[in-house]
């Protein structure tokens, strides 16, 4: 049996097969990328099963792949690399914890920040509800320090919840975040026009008692 898997667009090879000769036992021309990481399944040889498998897969492995056999017939696959993004603290210029803050309450709610220092590469950042919703923010206030980024990111909520900022680093397949419950007063919220309004009320009640009592 004999087949040649390629990676298309830069016609990498990946996996050569000829008659029991491969790349993992002596066969040479193997594409640096994938050596030592690509393998086939022997005994699904003899069911003319001709899939391989790609070890420690990277966001570069993703794209087309061509499956080549004697006869010319060509088996064509695509392969997606989705990265497993966790906390990676021992790689240089991985994001640290976030420092989250309320930063105080306004008109619109209570204003909150999270603060991301010295990250290389630069990070996306979020703000998210206890849902695993996406908050709308304001446009990121960034610091560029020759290759490392400092990160200001504010919202403004009005629901009591738990949020969470979250820092994304794709390149190094770092994520890490940070959670803060914010404790949102209705009464605190309310137009100051309204309190005042409430209360010119209640001033003119008393006045007009009063003139009753006068009167009579």
């Amino acid at each position: 049996m004999t087949f040649d898997w390629k990676k298309d667009g830069d016609d990498k090879e990946v996996f050569c097969y000829v008659k029991g000769d491969h790349y993992n036992n002596g066969r040479s021309g193997q594409s640096r990328p994938f050596k030592g990481r690509v393998s086939h399944f022997q005994d699904e040889l003899k069911f003319g099963n001709a899939s391989i498998k790609i070890r420690n897969t990277k966001l570069a492995d993703s794209g087309n792949y061509t499956c080549i056999f004697p006869d010319k017939q060509k088996s064509h696959i695509t392969l997606y690399v989705v990265p497993e993004l966790k906390v990676r603290p021992n790689i240089s210029g991985a994001v640290l914890k976030p420092w989250v803050t309320i930063l105080g309450v306004t008109e619109d709610g209570t204003q909150l920040e999270c603060e991301v220092k010295r990250a290389s590469p630069k990070p996306d950042v979020i703000w998210q509800d206890h849902a695993g919703n996406t908050i709308p923010s304001q446009k990121p206030q960034m610091t560029d320090r020759g290759g490392s980024y400092d990160i200001i990111l504010l919202t403004t909520v009005t629901k009591t919840d738990n949020y969470t900022c979250t820092a994304t680093q794709k390149e190094i397949k770092h994520r890490v975040s940070a959670k803060i419950y914010v404790p949102v007063n209705v009464s605190d919220s309310s137009p100051p026009w309204i309190t005042g309004g409430f209360l010119c009320t209640i001033l003119l009640l008393v006045l007009a008692q009063c003139c009753v009592c006068i009167s009579n």
